[in-house]
């Protein structure tokens, strides 16, 4: 075992080391653009996807806008063991407003908000600079998501179910938010044949979006290194492998009581798995971690996976499956269609999860009915 705080310095320095050592002699890499184009569950178009030249193709001082907006409507079906049963509702569930440009071939901004987040600390998602100082690499500065897994580094508005998995919300992110404060790595090196490799780190502070103050003495380091097969200008297969270690402080049963706080070290590792062709999208994931409460003398091993499958056609209308499970703590089969590809400007989903909650208790079923629009 070595020292978190050790290694997580050591990263830093590498990732500052490395900037100004390109910072004469890299191109920039391409600005990315939303919305994305693509085939119906692929990634949106990677900013490193080709060498750029000393004027990136799309450089412009003009600011870029873009957002979305996503509506559901929510039944909740009583089949649980108990005799209480959501109401039904109709929500706003997400709101984006963003906007993006480049200040200099080599920089460029990235700033997104919702303006519907139940409080003010929720209201600024990203905030980050990008310098593009490195060969097929981008160095981000600021507030972003952690680099761990596929599912939380894909945006919700690509995703092909209302709600994130179980994984995905728990294991896959440091305390209860997938976005901290810190530096970002994240690029690939092309290997040839239709390969490259893809790698992409983050060290941020652990305390979780928009916490100005770092409320522990170690950093938090979350990072994923992969291989991506592209035929034909299309992506078919993406496999990768997730790490992380850092530690957070839960604010116990009352969030409001300092005196029930209490830090938590953890190790994340995970591995993922894409495949998209002609009349299937395939995702799935693995995460395995390591709690432990030094205070307490207590630790717990969290587990879980998920297997996601999406149908396409030439119609942009197909079925979806997914199951995900968080140890014997839940599990959930979500069954629907979509009209609408992951990149459609407007999308339309109808979810129904089967839930089963610790020792296989069966859950109130949930109906959903959502659609979304990208600007």
């Amino acid at each position: 075992m070595f020292d978190v705080r050790f290694r997580t310095r050591a990263v830093a320095l590498l990732m500052l080391i490395g900037w100004t050592g390109h910072a004469q002699e890299a191109g920039p890499v391409e600005p990315t653009s939303k919305p994305a184009t693509g085939s119906p569950a692929s990634s949106p178009p990677d900013p490193s996807d080709s060498e750029a030249p000393s004027a990136p193709p799309g450089f412009s001082l003009e600011p870029r806008l873009f957002g979305y907006i996503q509506v559901h409507y929510r039944y909740a079906l009583d089949t649980g063991e108990d005799e209480l049963v959501d109401y039904d509702d109709f929500r706003v569930q997400r709101v984006r407003l963003g906007v993006e440009g480049d200040v200099f071939p080599w920089l460029s901004y990235d700033i997104e908000v919702d303006p519907r987040a139940p409080d003010v600390s929720s209201v600024l998602r990203d905030a980050f600079l990008s310098f593009k100082v490195i060969p097929r690499h981008s160095i981000r500065v600021g507030q972003q998501k952690t680099q761990f897994g596929y599912e939380n580094r894909e945006s919700s508005r690509r995703l092909f179910a209302v709600n994130r998995t179980e994984l995905s919300d728990n294991l896959s992110r440091g305390g209860d938010t997938l976005r901290d404060i810190g530096i970002g790595l994240l690029g690939n090196i092309k290997l040839g044949g239709g390969f490259r490799l893809e790698d992409a780190i983050t060290l941020v502070n652990g305390a979780g979006m928009n916490a100005q103050d770092d409320d522990t003495e170690g950093k938090d380091v979350w990072g994923r290194i992969g291989l991506r097969y592209k035929q034909d200008d299309v992506v078919i297969a993406r496999l990768g492998v997730s790490g992380a270690a850092g530690d957070y402080v839960d604010e116990g049963d009352d969030p409001d009581d300092p005196m029930d706080d209490f830090r938590v070290d953890f190790r994340r590792y995970g591995v993922d798995l894409e495949v998209d062709q002609t009349w299937f999208f395939l995702s799935a994931e693995l995460v395995l971690g390591r709690d432990e409460i030094p205070a307490l003398g207590e630790s717990d091993d969290p587990s879980g996976y998920y297997v996601n499958l999406v149908g396409k056609t030439a119609w942009q209308v197909g079925p979806i499956a997914r199951y995900d499970t968080l140890g014997d703590e839940f599990q959930r089969w979500t069954f629907g269609a979509y009209y609408g590809a992951a990149d459609a400007r407007f999308r339309v989903m109808f979810n129904y999860e089967l839930r089963h909650l610790k020792d296989d208790a069966r859950g109130d079923d949930k109906l959903y009915l959502w659609t979304q629009l990208t600007y």
